[in-house]
């Protein structure tokens, strides 16, 4: 009899679900979570909208992580529609200055962080429907945000192009969570586009993919061009690993080995226009290069210094040797790169 119901007790706990643990992506939303006494078994995966405190929130969800919690103002549909992390972070920020940290007012996360009002203030906030009017731009220093009803505008405010401010991460959370991201990226075919011919910082740096009777060019004859290929687009011919070893905050270094393509379906999903640079192209076609993601909407660039061996290009297979140097301002890589143009002799392939 004893037997019997040890029998049944194991088979009932193999069949149950697990429940994990939930976590949040920064201790900044945890904060707020615990402030304002969120249930958080409550939530299911995906978009919750709970009333807490008199408001109503936006909850997000993935894989028992919670990665977003504010003062509910966009519906989902412009979510789809508009693709920008500033709904995200409006949505937060305005919850943080109703629940600042103990350690800084409202008025300090304000100046701090040069938020502005333009229209309206912090008390024209609650006011706010979904159904309203918003419309927002970027001239690449500053998002200007606003709000209408009726033709009449109720807040107007402006904030710098800053990834921490707007992401709510800091450095060393961004840069920590960078792995399980790109884990997480489903890979997705590119769209090629054989006219592009976009180019950043200067015309060393292009978008520019190399076809040759329609197809992208993957030979050992042109090793310029399908190097330029392979780290642009996930529709080369072929498999391939990159080794990354990241270099965060600190000098510290985190290795890790992923699909190529899920490399660049990460960058591609999170807004991240890809640039490639020729470095030097030895005599026996080994490409040195240099790879700019660039995050226009947020303000910064993951660096990606590559070595691509000549043998992976004949066989179509094998391992890109990178160093990566994520979440770096646009200002800096200006900077960077502006120096390095004067200092460094290049070889470029002919195009």
């Amino acid at each position: 009899m004893k037997r019997i119901s040890l029998y049944t007790i194991v088979f009932i706990m193999s069949v149950l679900p697990m429940t994990a643990q939930i976590q949040f992506r920064t201790s900044e939303l945890q904060r707020l979570a615990n402030v304002l006494s969120l249930d958080t078994k409550a939530l299911q995966e995906g978009y919750n909208y709970p009333m807490m405190q008199g408001l109503q929130l936006t909850v997000h969800t993935k894989e028992q992580v919670i990665d977003h919690i504010g003062i509910r103002l966009f519906t989902e549909q412009l979510r789809v529609m508009g693709n920008s992390p500033i709904f995200d972070f409006l949505e937060r920020y305005f919850l943080q200055l109703r629940f600042p940290p103990i350690v800084k007012s409202a008025s300090n996360m304000i100046r701090d962080d040069e938020f502005r009002f333009q229209y309206g203030s912090m008390a024209d906030i609650e006011k706010l429907r979904t159904t309203d009017d918003f419309s927002y731009s970027n001239d690449n220093h500053h998002y200007t945000a606003n709000w209408c009803r009726n033709g009449k505008t109720i807040i107007s405010v402006s904030f710098p192009v800053e990834y921490e401010l707007i992401s709510g991460e800091n450095k060393i959370e961004a840069e920590n969570n960078l792995l399980s991201d790109i884990q997480n990226t489903i890979v997705k075919k590119s769209l090629d586009n054989v006219n592009r011919r976009e180019s950043y910082i200067n015309e060393c740096f292009s978008n520019r993919l190399y076809f040759k009777g329609g197809q992208l060019v993957t030979s050992q004859n042109h090793p310029a061009e399908t190097a330029a290929n392979m780290m642009l687009s996930t529709n080369v011919k072929g498999k391939y690993d990159i080794n990354i070893t990241q270099i965060s905050y600190g000098f510290q270094k985190k290795v890790f080995q992923i699909p190529l393509r899920q490399w660049i379906s990460f960058c591609n999903e999170h807004g991240c226009q890809l640039y490639f640079g020729i470095e030097h192209v030895s005599d026996d076609g080994k490409v040195k290069a240099v790879v700019l993601a660039h995050n226009q909407a947020e303000n910064y660039n993951h660096v990606l210094t590559v070595t691509i061996p000549t043998n992976i290009i004949e066989q179509h297979q094998g391992v890109v040797e990178a160093r990566l140097y994520p979440y770096v301002p646009i200002h800096n890589v200006m900077n960077m790169f502006a120096k390095y143009r004067k200092s460094n002799s290049k070889t470029f392939a002919k195009r």
